[in-house]
């Protein structure tokens, strides 16, 4: 498979995290990600799958839109790497973060299921 070409399976998953972080819909977004993500906050938190599903049970992390663009995507074989800029609203144990952010999201494909492994954002002026 060329790097270029992606999976359907790759980026309806995307596709659904982002619609299921949106809603706080966690268990859609159980099934997303893995168990052993890491997630790099704009303000350079680091954070366990664990930690990122308790923030957002407690009201702490709270992502009220995502709006992706400038979005690339390349896939190698069982994992794939996606980079994008977006603008978001959303916060996160007391930040608020209002504006635009780069993106990276590493994911990789496990006994035939694809889930974020790794996402790092920064926040952009």
């Amino acid at each position: 498979m060329e790097a270029h070409e992606m999976d359907d399976d790759l980026k309806a998953v995307h596709d659904a995290r982002i619609r299921a972080l949106i809603a706080g819909d966690l268990d859609t977004l159980d099934h997303c990600v893995a168990d052993d993500l890491t997630y790099i906050s704009p303000h350079g938190r680091v954070l366990t799958k664990k930690e990122v599903f308790d923030s957002i049970r407690q009201g702490k992390m709270a992502i009220q839109s995502m709006d992706v663009t400038d979005f690339e995507g390349h896939q190698f074989g069982d994992s794939a790497v996606f980079t994008y800029q977006a603008y978001t609203k959303f916060s996160d144990d007391g930040t608020i973060v209002d504006g635009n952010v780069r993106g990276t999201n590493v994911y990789l494909r496990r006994q035939g299921l694809w889930q974020l492994y790794l996402a790092q954002q920064t926040s952009i002026t």
